[in-house]
């Protein structure tokens, strides 16, 4: 992603001097656009619920079910891999992690390499952050196998992600339809 700014290209979270600096909420509005772009991109169907209730940004309808997706991005690296916390704020509570009752996935950007990791809650566990590591140096790096890992959401195993991102992109035209809906 990229900005223009008075007829310049800057890398995406690099400002001008004497601008503003871009906040935590500003970031997540230009994730948010940058996932739906993707989503719809690959064939996606994605709805954005009205207002700022719901613990979920989009819905996505991928043909056999509906998902409960929410964003997250990050754009700084700490010792070797990029940091998200799965959480959100609850009045009276504080910072809560996401369960299965919020989301049914979670889509992180890292925003500097332009990677997503699509992660179902279940992977999370309660209460932990994600350390992601699209470079690689972790040899044990638990999140790798939902990068790019949009097959999930059409009910591809988690496995093999990048495999069934390939078969799905060299279907017919290499634009992706989600199965009918009750054979429609």
């Amino acid at each position: 992603m990229r900005r223009r700014l008075e007829g310049r290209t800057l890398p995406a979270g690099k400002m001008a001097a004497g601008s503003a600096r871009r906040n935590s909420k500003r970031a997540g509005e230009v994730a948010e656009a940058a996932f739906l772009h993707k989503a719809v991109e690959l064939g996606f169907r994605v709805t954005k619920p009205w207002g700022d209730s719901e613990r979920y940004d989009f819905v996505v309808d991928a043909g056999r079910r509906l998902w409960r997706v929410q964003i997250k991005c990050t754009g700084a690296l700490r010792a070797g891999g990029y940091h998200i916390q799965p959480i959100h704020f609850v009045y009276g509570k504080g910072k809560v992690a996401y369960t299965a009752e919020d989301v049914d996935v979670l889509a992180a950007l890292v925003v500097p390499l332009d990677a997503w990791y699509v992660v179902p809650v279940e992977a999370i566990a309660a209460g932990t952050s994600l350390r992601l590591y699209p470079q690689g140096g972790c040899k044990r790096a638990r999140f790798e196998q939902y990068r790019e890992a949009w097959g999930l959401l059409r009910g591809d195993a988690p496995e093999a992600p990048a495999a069934a991102e390939q078969k799905s992109l060299a279907e017919d035209d290499g634009r992706i339809r989600p199965e009918p809906i009750f054979g429609m």
